[in-house]
C-alpha cells in the first residue's frame, strides 16, 4: 500500500487490560484534519493536505475536459474507499483485541489508524497487521470476479483505463500486496516483527525489523529515481518510520494514555 509518513505506525494492542481514552488526550492529525463521518463507529478524518491531491488531479486532467476531471476525482474517491476498508479492518481487529481505537486519518498517500496503546503481545500485533492486507486482497479478487462476470478482460493489469471493476480489483490487490513488504512501518514489517518477537524481546525484534526496513527503504529510493518518483516518497516514509519505530522501542513513553499513530498505508 501503502505513501506519506507523518509519524510511526505501531499496530496491535498492549498486553493486558486496555485503557479508556482520556477525552483530553491529544490525537495526532486532529488539529489539521476534519471529520467526514464514521464507519463501524470509527471516526474518519480527512487531513488538510488531501486537498492538495484533489487540486493536483484536477489540474492534470483539466486540459482533457470536465469529464476527465470528474473521472479523476471519482478515482480518488474509489481509491480511498479501498484504503478506508483496509484501515477499518485493522481497527476492528485491534478493538476486539482490547485496544481503544481513536480513529482514522486520511492523507494524500494513504491512511493512518490511531490506537491509544502501543503493541506488546506478538499475536496481537500479527492479527492487527495482517488483516488489512488480507481484506484488500480479498476485495481485489472479488472485484476481478465481478469484472469477469461483466465480460471484461482482467489481463493485463490496469489501473487507469478500462473496466472499473477490474481497475479497482487490481488497485486492491496492489494495496494488499505492497503493504505486505517486510518493511516497518508497513503491515508486512509489523508481521515480520511479530514473528521475530516470538523468539526474542520486542526491542530486539524491532531493531532487526527496522534494519531490514532501512535496506528496503534505501532500495525504494534508488529505484524511485530510476523508475517512478512515488517510490522515492514511499522509501523516505519507510526510512523515517523505521527509525521512529526503533526509537520508540528503545525509549517507550513514560506514561499511559498517550495517543500514538499507527498504520500509514503506502499507495504506489
Amino acid at each position: 500500500m501503502s505513501g506519506t509518513q507523518e509519524t510511526p505506525k505501531p499496530k496491535g494492542v498492549a498486553a493486558g487490560r486496555s485503557q479508556r481514552a482520556n477525552p483530553h488526550t491529544p490525537v495526532a492529525g486532529h488539529g489539521h484534519s476534519f471529520s467526514i463521518g464514521r464507519v463501524a463507529g470509527i471516526p474518519i478524518r480527512l487531513h488538510w493536505s488531501f486537498f492538495l491531491l484533489i487540486a493536483l488531479v484536477a489540474a492534470v486532467d483539466w486540459s482533457a475536459g470536465a469529464s476527465a476531471v470528474v473521472s479523476g476525482l471519482a478515482w480518488i474517491v474509489a481509491l480511498f474507499t479501498s484504503v478506508v476498508a483496509h484501515e477499518v479492518a485493522h481497527c476492528i481487529v485491534a478493538r476486539r483485541r482490547g485496544a481503544h481505537v481513536l480513529g482514522i486519518v486520511l492523507f494524500p498517500l494513504g491512511g493512518m489508524s490511531q490506537l491509544e496503546t502501543m503493541p506488546k503481545a506478538p499475536n496481537d500485533e500479527l492479527a492487527v497487521a495482517i488483516v488489512g492486507p488480507l481484506i484488500s486482497l480479498g476485495i481485489g479478487l472479488l472485484l476481478l470476479v465481478a469484472g469477469l462476470v461483466t465480460g471484461a478482460h482482467i489481463w493485463p493489469p490496469t489501473l487507469f483505463v478500462g473496466n472499473w471493476w477490474v481497475r479497482l480489483g487490481w488497485l486492491n490487490l496492489l494495496l494488499g500486496a505492497f503493504n505486505l513488504l517486510p518493511a516497518l512501518p508497513m503491515d508486512g514489517g509489523r508481521v515480520l516483527r511479530a514473528a521475530l518477537a516470538h523468539h526474542r524481546s520486542h526491542l530486539e525484534a524491532t531493531i532487526l525489523a527496522s534494519r531490514i526496513a532501512r535496506y528496503l527503504g534505501t532500495a525504494m529510493v534508488v529505484a524511485g529515481f530510476l523508475y517512478d518518483f512515488w517510490l522515492v516518497l514511499i522509501g523516505v516514509f519507510v526510512l523515517i518510520g523505521a527509525r521512529a519505530e526503533e526509537e520508540a522501542a528503545r525509549n517507550p513513553p513514560p506514561r499511559k494514555g498517550q495517543a500514538t499513530d499507527h498504520d500509514v498505508e503506502a499507495i504506489g
